[in-house]
């Protein structure tokens, strides 16, 4: 049994060696959506310049990671798939999720969950973060969202497309969350017993008012 006993932002090349091992672990071996951790260097890694990985450890090693990317001058992955001129004029500040991932013998233990909550709460205190984009995998048998972003929240903005970034994998999907809208349905008598939902805004006000 794999526990989970930090969490923390990758900031060493110690760090970053971690998210390389577990992108070749995960998308080349696991999963063999890709040829080479390499592959993205072109697409999604250009915006590793002001964008953090987030890592799960347990004891000295990592076990999984999930990346978030602040809206700047270069936008956002999934600007190239949905137009988000009118989000950016309204003032709304964006960040997107990517490149959640376990090591495969340690999933369905709720780690990706709890690497999504840390994702969260950091974008609400570093970047005053309103909404959160991610391009997630769609749903095999309904091609929407899958059942758990749909809980926290999230609202499809694209239909399901295929990602060039990756072999063999399911269709994808732009899913959006509006933080303060989903904060906001947290404490409402219909969503007491969301549990997902409260996991992750239950605290709200606390951890953005850091």
């Amino acid at each position: 049994m794999t526990d989970v006993t930090s969490f923390h932002v990758a900031r060493t090349a110690e760090d970053r060696a971690a998210v390389i091992r577990l992108r070749d672990a995960v998308y080349v071996h696991d999963q063999g959506r890709l040829a080479d951790v390499g592959d993205t260097a072109a697409t999604f890694d250009r915006f590793d310049g002001h964008a953090v990985y987030i890592l799960a450890g347990s004891g000295d090693a990592a076990v999984g990671t999930v990346k978030v990317v602040p809206d700047g001058e270069i936008g956002l992955p999934c600007d190239e798939v949905v137009d988000l001129s009118a989000w950016r004029r309204s003032g709304n500040r964006l960040v997107e999720f990517g490149h959640l991932m376990t090591l495969p013998e340690i999933r369905n233990r709720s780690i990706g969950m709890s690497l999504m909550r840390e994702a969260l709460v950091y974008s609400v205190r570093e970047h005053r973060a309103t909404h959160v984009l991610g391009d997630f995998f769609a749903d095999e048998q309904t091609g929407g969202l899958r059942p758990f972003y749909l809980q926290i929240g999230f609202e499809a903005v694209t239909p399901p497309y295929a990602d060039r970034r990756f072999h063999n994998a399911p269709l994808s999907i732009v899913g959006a969350l509006d933080i303060v809208a989903a904060a906001r349905r947290c404490r409402t008598a219909a969503e007491r017993d969301n549990r997902i939902l409260q996991y992750f805004f239950a605290d709200y006000d606390a951890y953005a008012a850091n």
